[in-house]
């Protein structure tokens, strides 16, 4: 087939907003910035089957052919304002096949037949067609999943649905198109709902249903290691399956309560230490452990605002105190930290996305991108708190146990870590003022590190607390010098 794509384009806000209305999933993965940055995706996703119909459309506005049969795998999330491309990458009397792909990488591969599918949807017959409405997506423990059922209609019209995909309805008809509206609706509102990830459809025609406006779904087989689930579907024109993963919902860190219990009281009093990226994750838990003995964190936030706000309320009803001011790595450093002023130690948080699209087991353009967080702005806020301090200023490097052992996806992690590492040596050296404490971290269950399936992580309390310990004693060794 001819390798061109047969259409590009990208996704906005605003169409994300429209389509979230028409289908009725109004998952925040795909509508909320601050929620999804709280997912390992990081960031927000377009709807699957959004991105699924104007692909469908795609191909069949180029040459007609006749529907039987759709199977869907969604592979990987596609982002917000990225660009996406169609493709057909084969095509008979009998089948298309269709690719739809990002940054060089397979998002989604869709088959259309003219052959029914061998997947039905049965088990969902038997339900009374009754569409049930659904304000905001549930979220259940994975076990509460088995056995669910219930019935769903997408909110747009037949006249809106012939409006946005004139081909597809009169390949499938309108009914049909709402059906793979309301499926979406389904997966990202009600069953797995608020924590879910759309990997499947596997649906054949069934005109039986064409006067039906909802989808029923019941839940058929689940797998708890793998957190999947089959979802049967039938009405609307289609019947067969829908298939979904339940993610892990973000890991919360511990409160203050718990973190108090293992910090010794006062042991960093007098101290005032700048956590940058202390809105979450691992920045969050040092934040909370320099406040349980007695410290003063200045906790900073790119993005998350909101999530810096909840941490320190957690610390000040706890009868600490604390700051939060915003900071950004990637700019320059002298002016953010007037607002700070003075402190003691600084911890380095501050990261880009780790788990990021890979079409190639290297490309320099992702590891510049680390390097501008892990070198470049490690080396400007090093030396803009050096320039206003007159003795030395103790301050944390984290790396990862990543550099020494070769992880799918994460070479440019690894080797932008490895250089921040070396950095730190010549900092060390080359700046009398400043004492880098540089540790190769094991995986810890942060909201970037919490993937479907069995994944073995070590407890953030237990690697940070001795790191901190040693971290402020440096700190309070240099004390008595001339504070920034």
């Amino acid at each position: 087939m001819n390798d061109q794509p047969l259409a590009s384009r990208s996704f906005t806000q605003a169409d994300q907003d429209e389509f979230a209305r028409l289908s009725g999933d109004l998952n925040p993965l795909h509508l909320d910035a601050g929620f999804a940055r709280r997912t390992q995706m990081g960031e927000v996703v377009v709807h699957g089957v959004h991105y699924l119909l104007w692909a469908l459309e795609t191909v069949l506005r180029s040459a007609p052919f006749e529907v039987r049969s759709i199977k869907v795998r969604f592979s990987q999330p596609l982002f917000l304002h990225e660009m996406a491309q169609v493709r057909v990458t084969a095509r008979t009397e009998a089948a298309v096949n269709v690719e739809i792909t990002a940054a060089d990488t397979v998002v989604a591969t869709v088959k259309l037949s003219s052959q029914p599918g061998k997947v039905s949807g049965s088990s969902a017959n038997a339900l009374p067609l009754s569409p049930q409405s659904i304000a905001s997506p549930v979220d259940l423990a994975f076990e509460h999943l088995a056995g669910r059922h219930g019935v769903h209609a997408a909110a747009a019209s037949d006249g809106e649905i012939r409006r946005l995909f004139p081909a597809l309805s009169n390949a499938i008809g309108p009914a049909a198109v709402g059906a793979l509206m309301a499926a979406s609706q389904i997966v990202g509102m009600a069953c797995p709902g608020l924590h879910s990830l759309f990997a499947g459809i596997d649906v054949t025609r069934d005109a039986a249903s064409d006067t039906e406006r909802a989808l029923r779904y019941a839940v058929g087989k689940i797998a708890p290691r793998f957190r999947s689930l089959q979802i049967d579907v039938s009405g609307a024109g289609l019947t067969g399956r829908l298939e979904a993963f339940a993610r892990l919902p973000p890991p919360e860190q511990p409160d203050m309560k718990i973190v108090a219990a293992r910090v010794t009281m006062d042991v960093f009093a007098g101290q005032k230490a700048l956590i940058i990226g202390g809105s979450r994750g691992l920045g969050e838990v040092v934040a909370k452990m320099i406040a349980a003995g007695g410290g003063h964190p200045v906790i900073t936030y790119r993005a998350g605002r909101l999530d810096a706000e909840r941490i320190a309320d957690d610390i000040r009803q706890n009868g600490q105190a604390c700051d939060i001011v915003q900071y950004d790595a990637l700019q320059a450093a002298g002016g953010q930290l007037d607002s700070i002023g003075s402190v003691d130690s600084c911890y380095y948080f501050a990261t880009a996305k780790i788990f990021q699209r890979k079409s190639a087991p290297y490309e320099p353009e992702k590891l510049r991108a680390f390097l501008s967080y892990y070198v470049d702005g490690f080396y400007e806020l090093c030396t803009a708190l050096a320039q206003h301090r007159a003795g030395r200023i103790a301050i944390f490097y984290p790396s990862t146990i990543f550099v020494d052992g070769a992880v799918t996806g994460l070479t440019e992690y690894a080797m932008a870590k490895a250089a921040g590492e070396t950095l730190a040596n010549y900092l060390n050296a080359f700046l009398p003022n400043v004492h880098i404490v540089s540790r190769r971290l094991p995986r810890i269950m942060t909201d970037q590190t919490a993937i479907v399936g069995v994944v073995s992580a070590q407890d953030a309390l237990d690697v940070l607390l001795p790191i901190v310990y040693d971290v402020q004693q440096l700190a309070r060794s240099s004390s008595g010098a001339t504070r920034i």
